[in-house]
């Protein structure tokens, strides 16, 4: 492989390779760098004519990747390391850092987030640094653009273009939690959901906060009672504990939270009816929200942009 051939391939490149690698899928990483799909197939087209190399193959939808993508993945991820920390001199905050970080967010992607910051700030920092989160609401935006938090996590884009909305990951498959005696494991199919109440949490993945399953019940003549609208998810094991209610969530880690709860069950919904219940639904978008200065470079320092995206994608593991 001539050395100059490989010269000429930049960072941006490089971090598409990286992002096809973990996301298997082309269009997912154009949306999540905010690029159109023609940008991502020349960068991959670039790699290839490099390496000699197709590096992924397509197979079932999904891009595999090859072996000498296996290899050089940790060496590309390892190049991009190195830019966070030119990116941590440039802005002068090598052995400093901000006293405290906060976080937006949707009950939903909130487990374990402060720690994954904390652990992604020591490696970096080789410091504590105290990291909060607050609750995704209509202030949010207007919160980052003032910069009183460092990101957000949410379910749909900005509409202010000083924001950057980084599309992370779409969830697809939801999962019923109930108490673990409750009577619908008997038979666990969306008709017999609708027969009891819903527990729905504040920020819903959906268009005007909708349940995709009172919108069911609707559809067949039925109403769908709520029992509770809770802040958190803690809050949703209580209600879910003392009554009849069940819930729909569609992040695999918030489900492990409460699967976890002695008296919880967690089940995931049978492909067939989990597409009945979403019915006229997208599958849902987790977006990371970062604010951009004024020549349009994001602001967030990239180690903490690394961080959150790592967390999410875990978060859905």
């Amino acid at each position: 492989m001539p050395k100059d051939k490989l010269l000429d391939i930049s960072l941006s490149t490089i971090e598409i390779f990286c992002q096809v690698y973990v996301k298997k899928n082309a269009i997912e990483v154009a949306n999540h760098l905010d690029l159109s799909q023609p940008k991502v197939s020349r960068a991959l087209a670039a790699l290839r004519n490099v390496f000699d190399d197709p590096l992924f193959i397509r197979r079932e939808s999904q891009f595999q990747a090859t072996d000498r993508a296996h290899d050089l993945y940790p060496l590309f991820n390892e190049m991009l390391a190195c830019r966070q920390q030119v990116d941590l001199l440039m802005r002068g905050v090598t052995g400093a850092v901000h006293d405290h970080v906060e976080i937006a967010t949707v009950p939903q992607l909130e487990v374990n987030l402060t720690q994954s910051v904390k652990q992604a700030a020591y490696r970096v920092f080789d410091s504590e640094l105290m990291v909060s989160t607050s609750p995704w609401g209509e202030l949010t935006q207007q919160q980052l653009l003032n910069d009183e938090i460092a990101a957000a996590i949410c379910f749909e884009r900005a509409n202010d273009r000083a924001i950057l909305s980084k599309s992370v990951i779409q969830h697809r498959g939801g999962y019923l939690v109930a108490r673990e005696d409750h009577p619908i494991w008997q038979a666990p199919n969306v008709d017999n959901m609708i027969d009891y109440p819903l527990v729905k949490l504040r920020t819903m993945p959906f268009p005007a906060n909708k349940s995709p399953l009172g919108n069911y019940a609707k559809r067949v003549g039925k109403q769908l009672e709520i029992y509770a609208t809770a802040p958190d998810l803690g809050s949703a094991a209580n209600s879910l504990l003392k009554s009849d209610a069940i819930i729909i969530i569609g992040v695999k880690g918030a489900v492990n939270f409460l699967r976890n709860i002695k008296g919880l069950r967690a089940q995931q919904i049978e492909l067939v009816q989990d597409n009945i219940i979403l019915e006229n639904f997208s599958h849902p978008t987790v977006y990371l929200w970062l604010r951009l200065d004024a020549s349009g470079k994001v602001t967030t320092p990239f180690w903490l942009q690394h961080c959150l995206e790592d967390y999410i994608l875990s978060m859905h593991q």
